[in-house]
């Protein structure tokens, strides 16, 4: 049996949970934010690779997949055509090919 280690482990005071999720709880989660969605809610493929490329690379992600400043998922935010980073020090999709014309 693999060890998991808890919430608490992680410095998560809220709960036992451990805040990790495993890839099909990843795609579940997925699939119901966009569950209903117009193709105008959504941002263009290109687009939400780059943004999921620059959050996946920034300093602020937690568990490889959590952003530390909203606490949403990036794996749905940078597929939201209205998202936007959250980061306090500007947004880390500013370079024109992260923006959405």
């Amino acid at each position: 049996m693999m060890y998991q280690r808890t919430a608490a482990e992680h410095g998560c005071k809220g709960c036992n949970r451990s805040p990790q999720l495993s890839e099909e709880k990843i795609q579940r989660l997925i699939t119901i934010a966009l569950q209903g969605k117009a193709p105008e809610e959504l941002a263009a493929e290109e687009i939400q690779q780059q943004r999921f490329e620059t959050c996946m690379s920034c300093p602020s992600l937690q568990y490889g997949t959590t952003c530390k400043h909203c606490g949403c998922l990036v794996h749905i935010r940078t597929r939201l055509a209205a998202s936007s980073c959250p980061s306090p020090y500007g947004s880390q999709w500013q370079s024109e090919a992260c923006k959405e014309v």
